[in-house]
């Protein structure tokens, strides 16, 4: 499977009446103990084994509140695509699809994608048909209560067809209801490069045959799709880690990148760079730094760059490397899978720390936080970082997302990848 969270205070004494001190006045970076089971809400979704397991590859937060993943399934012959909708305490919404989990009617795979709706509408993507000759890329609506919207596309199924296989994808609405859906596709010929994908939707699911070839553009660009932005001007930036493409609103590819002022966004999930924009047009990028040979895991911390809206390396960040604990060495290796960015500009990291040693390997769930300048936050866990091993068995952290009032939520595997958790910190 894919590689890819309790405080107890002593009382106050005022005027002979008994206070419990509240977890929101807990430090930064704690579990919140009013969320789920002491800060994790964990819901097994299939049964151990060789070839059974769960992926998770998204997460967001709707205007109320509630929390959305995204995840595929695979329980014996059966995979399936499921969202599952928590509510703000930590416990599966009964109202949302079967018992708080809507199961699509198409299943889709590989680097999934979510995006809601202004009308709170679910949108879905992926590959459900993939070969050598092509992909076809599809996008799923569901309703506000779970229920397939089977009016999108054709009966609830938007299709693309693209030239190759490929991963990587992200989905971004833009502000008039347009939805484009970017992705990787690979070689498909030796020397040949990997392809930049974007394909654009109307907000019934129909391809937008104002734009490219069909509603379709793929050109080498910047090779990939980790995050994509949409500018006042209508045109189209598409992120690739730390490369930066622009397009015209009709799929031209520029031959600069200009900037500009960024009126719609969509950061990477579960994707191999975490990438997201800032609200200033600006992107960030969090990325292993190996020392040694990577395949060997000898040391790899996190590292966080930052851009320009034109692409040059922003001088001003502070640019850190760091381990989510202690100081790293020889088999340890912190690993960044998700990154978002708060409304006062704080940037936080989740991923995971794995040391690996004669008496076998451990895993634990790693987040970190930045300031608006690249710092590590000390304010935030231990110097700006928190680890843990809940609940036990964790297999890491996937995807992050952080609600209005800066708390943070995160979304990761336990049990043998047969466990999904999602686990709700404090952020002030």
């Amino acid at each position: 499977m894919k590689r890819r969270a309790r405080i107890i205070a002593p009382a106050l004494f005022v005027l002979s009446m008994v206070i419990p001190f509240s977890s929101a006045h807990a430090q930064a970076g704690t579990l919140d103990t009013t969320f789920g089971k002491g800060g994790v809400a964990a819901t097994t979704l299939t049964t151990a084994s060789a070839s059974n397991g769960i992926t998770p590859y998204a997460v967001s937060l709707q205007s109320n509140g509630e929390i959305l993943v995204l995840v595929n399934v695979v329980d014996g012959a059966s995979t399936t695509t499921d969202v599952l909708r928590y509510t703000t305490s930590g416990v599966l919404d009964t109202t949302f699809g079967k018992e708080g989990i809507a199961v699509l009617p198409t299943t889709l795979s590989e680097m999934e994608s979510m995006a809601l709706q202004s009308n709170g509408q679910i949108l879905i993507a992926g590959i459900f048909n993939s070969s050598a000759n092509g992909s076809v890329y599809g996008i799923e609506r569901l309703n506000t209560n779970g229920a397939a919207d089977t009016t999108f596309g054709k009966d609830g199924l938007a299709e693309a067809v693209l030239s190759g296989p490929g991963p990587e994808l992200t989905l971004l609405i833009e502000t008039d209801g347009d939805i484009v859906l970017g992705g990787q596709l690979e070689p498909t010929g030796r020397k040949e490069p990997f392809t930049t994908s974007l394909a654009r939707f109307t907000s019934s699911g129909a391809l937008d045959s104002t734009f490219g070839s069909g509603g379709i553009v793929n050109v080498a660009a910047v090779g990939g799709c980790t995050a994509l932005a949409e500018l006042s001007t209508g045109e189209i930036q598409v992120v690739n880690g730390e490369a930066i493409a622009q397009f015209t609103p009709s799929g031209s590819l520029e031959s600069t990148v200009t900037g500009g002022t960024v009126v719609a966004s969509a950061g990477s999930q579960g994707p191999s760079a975490p990438s997201v924009f800032q609200a200033n047009g600006d992107y960030l990028y969090a990325a292993p730094l190996f020392v040694g040979e990577e395949s060997r895991g000898h040391n790899a911390s996190v590292e966080v760059f930052r851009f320009t809206g034109t692409g040059a390396a922003d001088s001003t960040f502070a640019d850190p490397s760091f381990h989510f604990a202690g100081a790293g060495g020889y088999g340890i290796e912190a690993l960044p899978y998700g990154i978002a960015v708060a409304s006062n500009g704080d940037i936080v990291v989740d991923g995971m720390q794995i040391t690996d040693a004669q008496s076998g390997m451990t895993t634990v769930n790693g987040l970190a936080r930045l300031t608006s300048s690249g710092a590590l936050d000390t304010t935030f866990g231990t110097d700006g970082a928190v680890t843990n091993s809940d609940p036990a068995g964790t297999e890491g952290y996937e995807e992050v997302a952080i609600q209005p009032n800066g708390d943070i939520i995160t979304v990761g595997m336990a049990n043998s990848f047969t466990q999904l958790t999602v686990s709700r910190y404090l952020g002030n």
